[in-house]
């Protein structure tokens, strides 16, 4: 086989690979990644709906995400989307949101943490139509969003009854409206519920970043590198660390380090040790 049929071969091979690997990917920024490699596969992911009936549109594309992007990529669902995966996207309004689902009331899931432009009312308005007709959403998570009240809770628990569908609750300490995580202590968990004695918000109930297991004064605890949060030693063991300071990042804050390409992958720059930045945090969505 002559050099040129062996690198037409291979190409093939590595596209028919990727074109299998396709319906695994939900995230905004690997299909868009993906989508640069070749204008075959960018095609593919444009015009496969079922690729984009799950969108997930994480850090660092969050804050560049528009009412109209969103609006471009979920209408290649073609009405289809049953999950909505939006966080800390801090340009998309409750107007831009209602739009999308308004064209799609298939939606089951939808997530919109840390989307400080959304508005509790545009919210229930969305949940509103989500529920009607004998629609189904079963998920509803929006620690983050400003200005939930007790009010705006309940009538969202009117669209909304069953346990643990809406991520913030009533604190049984503070009496706010606040996310209250289970505990992954064994002799917490064996307490029903609402009798567990650690039940409460992160402000009221010292927790591990990683696993949110309840921390007691005797608790072996060990500071992140994501600004003053603390983990279980456990979690500490097992969690990557900063190659300079050794400290770990809880997963929730892992899109802020500074990947390292030179040494072993599982070691990163936290932000206080690495001056730079995400050199592409700025670059444009580019819209196929």
């Amino acid at each position: 086989m002559r050099t040129e049929e062996k690198e037409q071969w291979r190409s093939e091979s590595v596209h028919k690979m990727l074109m299998v690997l396709l319906p695994y990917l939900h995230s905004l920024f690997e299909l868009l990644s993906l989508s640069r490699v070749s204008p075959a596969l960018r095609n593919a992911i444009r015009d496969q709906t079922i690729l984009w009936t799950k969108v997930v549109v994480d850090p660092p594309l969050s804050s560049r995400l528009t009412d109209d992007i969103l609006w471009d990529f979920t209408s290649r669902s073609a009405g289809k989307l049953n999950t909505l995966i939006l966080r800390k996207c801090s340009r998309v309004t409750s107007k831009g949101l209602w739009r999308v689902v308004d064209a799609n009331p298939l939606i089951k899931k939808l997530i919109v943490t840390g989307c400080t432009e959304l508005v509790p009312e545009g919210i229930i308005a969305c949940v509103e139509t989500l529920t009607k007709n004998n629609h189904k959403l079963e998920t509803l998570h929006i620690n983050g969003v400003p200005g939930f009240t007790k009010g705006h809770l309940s009538a969202l628990s009117t669209y909304l009854p069953q346990e643990g569908a809406i991520d913030l609750e009533v604190c049984p300490k503070c009496d706010e409206v606040r996310m209250i995580p289970p505990c992954s202590r064994e002799s917490c968990k064996r307490e029903g519920r609402n009798e567990r004695e650690c039940r409460g918000c992160w402000y009221c109930v010292p927790r591990c970043m990683q696993c949110a297991v309840c921390l007691g004064p005797d608790t072996e605890v060990e500071e992140t590198a994501c600004g003053g949060e603390v983990v279980c030693l456990a979690c500490c063991q097992a969690l990557p660390k900063c190659r300079f300071c050794n400290k770990p990042y809880c997963t929730g804050h892992s899109s802020l380090r500074q990947e390292n390409t030179t040494t072993d992958a599982a070691m990163f720059a936290c932000q206080s040790c690495d001056y730079r930045t995400g050199a592409n945090a700025s670059d444009p969505i580019v819209l196929d």
